[in-house]
């Protein structure tokens, strides 16, 4: 089952969804883990998801964000897990480990800066635009995404930066797309479990 961010045509550019400055945190505090997502209520009773994207597939918080570019998002998320609680309220908050650079005041301002939200950011604030000075693997100035496209990236970082988990995009979830499974009653149950929320539910072989 996966919880679904979907493009439209003429839709808002990525930008829009961004978390800029980073929101660094405490992954006991939110019982947050690498493995699995977490839920919790914000203060007007909606349930929202917090979601680790793991470095193992996205070495740089750059590498999501263009691909949520091209692609939308699309999170695993377990069948057993409160998704009965989803609504269209409801807010996907992406966390990576690497989104904050926690000691950025000490680091010069690295050549080619922009804050890519327009908010005047400075680098040393800790500006998501440091996700964008990353290595490169696909040629000057080029990273290249799991699919084969690539990407536009700066010099890295000069110094020696640290980094910490914080939540660097929000997304609405629109949509539970449910994996069809072999066994009939399985996927039944499951497509039960999924009409339970208050979002639109698709069936897809994979």
């Amino acid at each position: 089952m996966y919880l679904e961010s979907g493009q439209c045509q003429g839709g808002r550019p990525i930008e829009d969804f961004l978390v800029d400055l980073p929101l660094t945190i405490d992954p006991v505090e939110w019982n947050i883990s690498p493995i699995g997502i977490s839920t919790f209520v914000d203060e007007h009773g909606i349930t929202n998801v917090l979601d680790w994207v793991g470095e193992a597939h996205y070495p740089e918080v750059a590498d999501f964000i263009e691909e949520a570019r091209r692609l939308g998002v699309s999170r695993r998320v377990s069948h057993t897990g409160p998704i009965e609680h989803l609504s269209a309220q409801s807010r996907l908050f992406l966390l990576h480990p690497r989104a904050a650079v926690l000691n950025a005041a000490a680091l010069p301002t690295p050549p080619a800066f922009r804050c890519p939200c327009r908010q005047g950011h400075t680098a040393q604030q800790g500006c998501l635009s440091l996700a964008w000075h990353a290595s490169e693997n696909a040629g000057p100035g080029r990273r290249q995404l799991a699919r084969g496209e690539t990407y536009a990236v700066r010099p890295p970082l000069a110094g020696k930066p640290e980094y910490g988990l914080a939540v660097f995009m929000t997304v609405p979830i629109t949509a539970l797309t449910v994996i069809t499974h072999p066994e009939p009653d399985i996927q039944n149950a499951r497509e039960t479990r999924a009409r339970q929320s208050g979002l639109p539910v698709f069936v897809a072989d994979q």
